[in-house]
């Protein structure tokens, strides 16, 4: 097993997309949890510690989720990975709502602390994330431990799926020092997980 679980292939995904089409009830469920850790995954990592502390990150996921359903009939496929791509969108997007919500609620003094509230806050321990694959959970373990320059890295070339040329404009860096911070990182997380193999070899391409 690869220390980065592979993303969902997009041929099974557009054919689940035709059942939903067609009215197949049943491919919203197949579609959610295809790409349930993944999204969880990314959502709790963007989220951090802070706003874990305040948010749910299964709560956050459902809105996206929902968001998704809805505009699926209108989602028109452009190349491979188009789809999933979309999906991140949505998450980051949905993330950075709820954190600007929080945030200005909590400067203007609105945000009622609860009991369960007042609690999370002042334990920043998130609850444990429920994936249907482990191989998340031992990821986000892993992920914790990487400096956050590795960390960025790896989030914006394989979750985000964006190019290291992308990724190095996103850093201000260039690209040869953006792919060897890659190598490392994929090569480091290998070793936290205890996952060696042709993820590290080929992670500089």
């Amino acid at each position: 097993m690869r220390a980065l679980p592979a993303p969902p292939d997009d041929r099974t995904t557009l054919e689940i997309l035709e059942r939903i089409r067609v009215g197949d009830g049943a491919g919203w469920e197949d579609l959610y949890r295809r790409y349930h850790d993944e999204l969880l995954f990314v959502v709790r990592r963007k989220l951090g510690s802070r706003l874990r502390s305040v948010l749910e990150s299964e709560d956050v996921l459902q809105s996206v989720a929902i968001e998704a359903l809805k505009a699926l009939p209108r989602f028109v496929p452009r190349g491979e990975g188009s789809l999933r791509a979309f999906l991140h969108t949505l998450v980051l997007n949905k993330i950075r709502d709820r954190a600007d919500t929080f945030g200005a609620q909590k400067r203007q003094g609105v945000v009622a602390l609860t009991d369960s509230l007042a609690a999370r806050v002042a334990a920043p321990e998130a609850p444990e994330p429920t994936y249907y694959n482990a191989a998340y959970q031992r990821l986000e373990a892993a992920m914790a431990r990487l400096p956050e320059e590795m960390h960025n890295v790896l989030l914006l070339r394989r979750m985000e799926g964006l190019s290291s040329k992308e990724v190095a404009e996103r850093l201000g860096k260039s690209d040869a020092a953006v792919r060897k911070l890659y190598s490392r990182a994929l090569a480091q997380l290998a070793m936290f997980t205890g996952e060696t193999g042709g993820e590290s070899r080929t992670g500089a391409v």
